[in-house]
Protein backbone atom coordinates (compact mmCIF):
# COMPACT_ATOMS: atom_id res chain seq x y z
CA UNK A 1 0.00 0.00 0.00
CA UNK A 2 2.94 2.34 0.75
CA UNK A 3 4.45 1.92 -2.96
CA UNK A 4 1.04 2.69 -4.46
CA UNK A 5 0.98 6.16 -2.34
CA UNK A 6 4.49 6.99 -3.73
CA UNK A 7 3.18 6.27 -7.18
CA UNK A 8 0.29 7.99 -7.34
CA UNK A 9 2.56 11.13 -6.12
CA UNK A 10 4.89 10.64 -8.66
CA UNK A 11 2.35 10.84 -11.42
CA UNK A 12 0.69 14.38 -9.55
CA UNK A 13 4.04 15.27 -9.75
CA UNK A 14 4.80 14.29 -13.28
CA UNK A 15 1.46 16.13 -14.03
CA UNK A 16 2.11 19.38 -12.76
CA UNK A 17 5.77 19.72 -14.34
CA UNK A 18 4.23 18.92 -17.39
CA UNK A 19 1.39 21.24 -17.23
CA UNK A 20 4.11 23.81 -15.78
CA UNK A 21 6.00 23.45 -19.03
CA UNK A 22 3.13 23.65 -21.12
CA UNK A 23 2.42 27.03 -19.67
CA UNK A 24 5.85 28.38 -19.95
CA UNK A 25 6.23 27.30 -23.57
CA UNK A 26 2.75 28.62 -24.86
CA UNK A 27 3.93 32.10 -22.63
CA UNK A 28 7.41 32.11 -24.06
CA UNK A 29 5.62 31.63 -28.20
CA UNK A 30 2.68 34.22 -27.22
CA UNK A 31 4.78 36.99 -25.61
CA UNK A 32 5.03 40.58 -27.49
CA UNK A 33 8.08 41.54 -28.62
CA UNK A 34 8.15 45.26 -30.07
CA UNK A 35 10.81 46.13 -32.08
CA UNK A 36 11.65 50.22 -30.84
CA UNK A 37 13.74 51.70 -33.75
CA UNK A 38 16.86 53.79 -32.25
CA UNK A 39 18.31 55.85 -34.86
CA UNK A 40 17.36 59.13 -36.99
CA UNK A 41 13.88 60.04 -37.62
CA UNK A 42 13.64 62.42 -40.76
CA UNK A 43 10.16 64.49 -41.28
CA UNK A 44 9.42 65.44 -44.70
CA UNK A 45 6.82 67.44 -46.22
CA UNK A 46 3.51 65.38 -47.43
CA UNK A 47 1.79 66.44 -50.21
CA UNK A 48 -1.05 65.10 -51.64
CA UNK A 49 -3.18 66.23 -54.85
CA UNK A 50 -7.37 65.77 -55.08
CA UNK A 51 -9.79 67.95 -56.53
CA UNK A 52 -7.66 70.56 -57.60
CA UNK A 53 -6.51 70.97 -54.16
CA UNK A 54 -3.10 70.15 -52.50
CA UNK A 55 -2.96 69.12 -48.92
CA UNK A 56 0.17 68.91 -47.13
CA UNK A 57 1.49 67.83 -43.91
CA UNK A 58 4.72 66.25 -41.71
CA UNK A 59 5.55 63.06 -42.76
CA UNK A 60 8.21 61.17 -39.97
CA UNK A 61 10.07 58.50 -42.04
CA UNK A 62 13.09 57.00 -41.88
CA UNK A 63 15.07 54.55 -43.45
CA UNK A 64 16.07 50.61 -42.57
CA UNK A 65 17.60 47.79 -44.51
CA UNK A 66 17.00 49.81 -47.87
CA UNK A 67 13.24 50.87 -47.04
CA UNK A 68 11.19 53.63 -46.03
CA UNK A 69 9.42 53.38 -43.03
CA UNK A 70 6.34 55.89 -41.94
CA UNK A 71 4.97 56.95 -39.18
CA UNK A 72 1.24 55.38 -39.49
CA UNK A 73 0.28 58.02 -37.04
CA UNK A 74 1.24 60.67 -39.50
CA UNK A 75 -0.68 58.76 -42.56
CA UNK A 76 -3.30 59.40 -40.52
CA UNK A 77 -3.90 62.96 -41.79
CA UNK A 78 -3.73 62.07 -45.48
CA UNK A 79 -6.23 58.99 -44.99
CA UNK A 80 -8.99 61.70 -43.26
CA UNK A 81 -8.96 63.23 -46.78
CA UNK A 82 -9.22 60.24 -48.70
CA UNK A 83 -12.22 58.79 -46.35
CA UNK A 84 -13.82 61.60 -43.87
CA UNK A 85 -15.06 58.22 -41.79
CA UNK A 86 -11.86 57.02 -40.85
CA UNK A 87 -10.62 56.84 -37.15
CA UNK A 88 -7.42 55.74 -35.54
CA UNK A 89 -7.00 54.16 -32.65
CA UNK A 90 -4.35 52.89 -30.37
CA UNK A 91 -4.54 50.63 -27.70
CA UNK A 92 -1.27 50.32 -26.03
CA UNK A 93 -1.68 47.37 -23.64
CA UNK A 94 -2.28 45.05 -26.47
CA UNK A 95 0.07 46.78 -28.57
CA UNK A 96 -2.29 47.29 -31.57
CA UNK A 97 -3.10 50.49 -33.63
CA UNK A 98 -6.58 50.55 -35.60
CA UNK A 99 -7.23 52.28 -38.97
CA UNK A 100 -10.59 52.12 -38.91
CA UNK A 101 -11.81 52.97 -42.66
CA UNK A 102 -15.41 53.51 -43.90
CA UNK A 103 -15.09 50.32 -46.18
CA UNK A 104 -12.28 47.98 -43.55
CA UNK A 105 -10.48 48.17 -40.41
CA UNK A 106 -6.82 46.98 -40.50
CA UNK A 107 -5.21 46.15 -37.08
CA UNK A 108 -1.10 47.03 -37.12
CA UNK A 109 -0.64 44.54 -34.35
CA UNK A 110 3.03 45.68 -33.23
CA UNK A 111 3.32 43.17 -30.24
CA UNK A 112 3.60 40.48 -32.88
CA UNK A 113 4.27 42.27 -36.28
CA UNK A 114 1.12 41.17 -37.80
CA UNK A 115 -1.50 43.22 -39.95
CA UNK A 116 -5.15 41.83 -39.62
CA UNK A 117 -7.89 42.62 -42.07
CA UNK A 118 -10.76 41.12 -43.28
CA UNK A 119 -10.12 37.68 -41.39
CA UNK A 120 -6.76 37.98 -43.29
CA UNK A 121 -2.89 38.34 -42.13
CA UNK A 122 0.03 39.17 -42.74
CA UNK A 123 2.78 38.15 -41.00
CA UNK A 124 5.68 40.36 -40.82
CA UNK A 125 8.21 37.93 -39.25
CA UNK A 126 8.09 35.79 -42.10
CA UNK A 127 8.63 38.53 -44.67
CA UNK A 128 11.82 39.36 -42.50
CA UNK A 129 9.95 42.68 -41.86
CA UNK A 130 8.69 44.36 -38.57
CA UNK A 131 6.83 46.90 -37.37
CA UNK A 132 8.53 49.85 -35.54
CA UNK A 133 7.88 52.27 -32.73
CA UNK A 134 9.73 55.16 -31.49
CA UNK A 135 7.88 57.61 -29.15
CA UNK A 136 4.70 56.58 -29.22
CA UNK A 137 4.60 56.35 -33.46
CA UNK A 138 3.90 53.01 -34.96
CA UNK A 139 6.20 53.36 -38.40
CA UNK A 140 5.64 50.46 -41.10
CA UNK A 141 6.90 50.31 -44.49
CA UNK A 142 6.16 52.23 -47.48
CA UNK A 143 5.39 48.86 -49.44
CA UNK A 144 2.13 47.79 -47.23
CA UNK A 145 0.89 51.44 -47.23
CA UNK A 146 0.79 51.11 -50.42
CA UNK A 147 -0.16 48.17 -50.88
CA UNK A 148 -3.35 48.11 -48.16
CA UNK A 149 -4.13 51.77 -47.05
CA UNK A 150 -3.66 53.13 -50.89
CA UNK A 151 -4.95 50.11 -52.50
CA UNK A 152 -2.05 50.09 -54.95
CA UNK A 153 -3.57 52.98 -56.91
CA UNK A 154 -1.00 55.64 -55.54
CA UNK A 155 2.72 55.54 -54.74
CA UNK A 156 4.49 57.48 -52.02
CA UNK A 157 7.91 58.99 -53.56
CA UNK A 158 10.79 60.79 -51.56
CA UNK A 159 12.31 63.36 -52.82
CA UNK A 160 14.85 65.98 -50.86
CA UNK A 161 12.56 67.04 -48.10
CA UNK A 162 9.04 65.59 -49.51
CA UNK A 163 7.34 63.21 -50.12
CA UNK A 164 5.04 63.28 -52.88
CA UNK A 165 2.13 60.76 -53.01
CA UNK A 166 0.58 60.46 -56.31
Amino acid sequence: MRKKIRYDRLMIVGLVCILVMSIFIYMLTQRKQEHVYSGNIETYIGTYRQNDKVYTFDLKAFIENDQYYISLNDMYNMMIILDEKSKVFIDQNKHVLTYQLSQIDYHFDYGHDKIVYNNDCIDLNKKNDHIYIYHKNVYISVYYIEKLLLNNEKKIKFENKNAIIA
